[in-house]
């Protein structure tokens, strides 16, 4: 056993130098230098630093501001000397889409002409594979096909076709 991990070891370790020595491009240089290895980017940490000497945090804010032309306008940098502007926070990891308040007290709206049947069992559901259900869906889509060519023709009709 102790060969076998000795042996698994030895050919991982080739295995990682071979693009780096033996194995050589159309170009005759080595595939791989280990001056192509880099450091893994660690700018997306908050409070990490980007090249251009601003922080990240920095970017997480939204200035409004109105332009000369009074056109509103929102961007993450500071808007030009003598312009009034709001900083305003932004969290990337928020909804930036609010959601819609239901109010639960309005009442359900019933047609009369659909009464609501109480379902207390299976039995009252009914099969739906019964021969019954099958021809209605047949005559229901044979009613929306006469529908739709209908529409068509009504179509045509307007267009002068």
């Amino acid at each position: 056993m102790k060969l076998f991990v000795k042996l698994l070891i030895s050919v991982l370790v080739i295995g990682i130098l071979l693009p780096f020595t033996i194995l050589k491009g159309s170009d005759g240089k080595p595939l791989l230098s280990f001056s192509d290895l880099q450091s893994p980017d660690l700018l997306k940490l908050p409070g990490g630093i980007i090249p251009g000497g601003e922080s990240l945090d920095s970017m997480d804010v939204i200035y409004k501001w109105t332009d000369a032309e009074g056109i509103l306008q929102y961007s993450n940098g500071a808007p030009p000397e003598g312009i009034e502007y709001t900083i305003m926070d932004y969290d990337p990891n928020l909804n930036v889409i609010q959601a819609v308040g239901v109010k639960a007290d309005e009442p359900e709206v019933v047609l009369e002409s659909d009464p609501i049947k109480e379902v207390t069992s299976v039995e009252d559901i009914g099969n739906p594979y019964s021969a019954e259900n099958i021809k209605k869906l047949f005559e229901d889509a044979n009613n929306v096909e006469e529908l739709l060519i209908q529409r068509l023709n009504n179509q045509e009709a307007v267009s002068g076709q």
